[in-house]
């Protein structure tokens, strides 16, 4: 039994590595063919950090004397200052670096970049002392009725009087 079981796997063994040593025929050609190896792209760089304060806003510029005097506004504390190069607020956290007259852009020492905000050419309600009257509508024409006819006045209608009929029993 046991030379008929080697004879026997030694047949099999044989036939698999025929079988098993040819190419899949349902495989594409070309698809056993070893592979380039796969191009990984590097990871983007991470964004920059955000400034401390974002609260800012440049509310206007002027040049004065060759001087350059810029309004900026602290949205959180609600209270604006007219800075120049080189000046600090707010202890030191708000201080003007540099100003590009072409683009309008004041950029700031912890690198945040301040811009003229764009109107929205709305007009904004102002309150006044007077009251305001409001513009009164237009009459508008009355529109005319039908008129009936005059009634003759030499025509009287007299209505009899109504005699009362009251159902008597019969006897």
């Amino acid at each position: 039994m046991n030379f008929c079981s080697i004879l026997l796997g030694l047949g099999i063994s044989s036939l698999g590595l025929s079988v098993f040593g040819q190419s899949n025929p349902f495989l594409r050609p070309g698809s056993q063919n070893a592979r380039p190896p796969a191009i990984i792209k590097p990871a983007p760089p991470p964004p920059p950090p955000k400034p401390l304060n974002t609260n800012l806003e440049l509310r206007g510029f002027f040049k004065f004397d060759g001087e350059w005097y810029f309004s900026i506004f602290d949205k959180v504390k609600n209270k604006g200052v007219w800075l120049q190069k080189g000046e600090r607020y707010d202890d030191g956290k708000v201080e003007v670096e540099s100003f590009n007259e072409e683009t309008e852009i004041v950029k700031m020492k912890n690198g945040l970049t301040l811009t003229l905000k764009k109107s929205d050419n709305k007009v904004l309600p102002v309150p006044s002392a007077m009251p305001v009257k409001k513009p009164v509508p237009s009459k508008k024409p009355p529109i005319p009725t039908r008129t009936q006819p005059p009634r003759p006045a030499s025509r009287n209608l007299t209505i009899p009087p109504r005699t009362p009929s009251i159902p008597q029993r019969p006897k």
